[in-house]
């Protein structure tokens, strides 16, 4: 009987030890998210408002949080959704802690990103972006700025590969007199240095140093923010980072270098300045977007002439992306000027 006992509370013992291992606190510090917590213990916003009996998202620094480590088994569950009467996408990505986009590329199946039926399965987290997300990286195949053109490239072909164009390429390398010809281990300038090429060229007069002209300004902001092509995207990045932004902590780094300050979020960023028409754009102006289509601005990018905008995308992290294309122009809500 003795041996029956103490088996049992050792196994009692272990149960609870087992359970209080899977268990942690965190304390909340400051710029932290609850969607952010979520991701970085592998849950759900959801799941720790219930552990937290919390009725909003509202957190402060120095609250504790109590969080549930999920086993694998848990993890495999709560990596799809299933779809509730009512639901629809933008609001489901709010509820996981992440985007419309991300979600179509978790789930291809999706045709029509308005269309979601009561008892599908979507893929929230983990899965394809693993393996898909980023494929793109012109930092990986640039080396300080350059790229070495291989068997079979066309210059449309490496515009495409660097989100860029074959007007802006040409830009970049003068020596190209004919772009249907570029030769194998030909090295083409695919990033920067097209402030400098500019100057080069120009012929100016002395000008006072006093108030540097809002044209060169708006070209040092496309030049910095070309220096941080192919960085990863990293929602709610810190803007103190420059490895990983997000799209407001991108626009808000860029222009802090040439001298400019603004808001954190896209959406106060979209207070600043004065709005400008599609058609006044100029380059430097913000543009902003709702992805999500629910009438709230939650993206941002710079406007850098040509109808091509530099931005932090999820899918790409910072690229050049065509502002004509269907999925941005529909998508289009104000530009503000920030530059006098």
């Amino acid at each position: 009987m003795k041996k029956t006992l103490l088996f049992t509370g050792t196994l009692i013992g272990s149960l609870l030890a087992g359970h209080a291992a899977s268990a942690a606190s965190y304390t909340v510090q400051k710029g932290d998210t609850l969607s952010g917590i979520a991701k970085k213990y592998d849950t759900t916003v959801d799941r720790l408002k219930q552990q937290n009996h919390l009725s909003s998202d509202l957190i402060f620094p120095g609250q504790v949080l109590q969080i549930d480590e999920q086993s694998e088994s848990e993890q495999a569950v709560s990596n799809t959704y299933t779809v509730q009467p009512g639901d629809t996408l933008s609001g489901i990505a709010r509820k996981f802690g992440t985007t419309v986009d991300a979600l179509l590329k978790l789930n291809p199946s999706i045709a029509d990103p308005n269309f979601i039926r009561a008892g599908q399965a979507l893929q929230v987290t983990g899965g394809q972006a693993s393996t898909n997300t980023y494929t793109v990286q012109p930092a990986a195949a640039a080396v300080n700025g350059q790229y070495i053109v291989q068997k079979g490239d066309t210059l449309s072909g490496i515009a495409n590969k660097f989100q860029t164009t074959v007007d802006r390429l040409l830009a970049l390398n003068p020596q190209i007199t004919n772009p249907n010809v570029i030769r194998i281990g030909q090295a083409i300038k695919v990033a920067g240095g097209a402030t400098a090429v500019r100057a080069e060229q120009s012929v100016s007069a002395v000008k006072p140093v006093a108030a540097e002209s809002s044209a060169s300004l708006a070209d040092r902001i496309i030049e910095i923010g070309e220096k941080y092509l192919g960085a990863r995207y990293l929602y709610g990045a810190s803007p103190s980072r420059t490895d990983v932004f997000d799209c407001s902590s991108f626009t808000m780094r860029v222009f802090s270098e040439a001298g400019i300050s603004l808001p954190r979020t896209s959406s106060a960023q979209a207070q600043a300045g004065r709005t400008v028409s599609f058609n006044q754009l100029q380059k430097g102006d913000l543009v902003f977007f709702d992805t999500d289509s629910n009438g709230t601005i939650n993206h941002v990018g710079i406007y850098a002439g040509n109808g091509q905008m530099i931005n932090a995308t999820v899918s790409l992290g910072v690229t050049y992306s065509s502002l004509t294309s269907s999925y941005w122009k529909t998508r289009f809500v104000k530009a503000v000027r920030v530059l006098n």
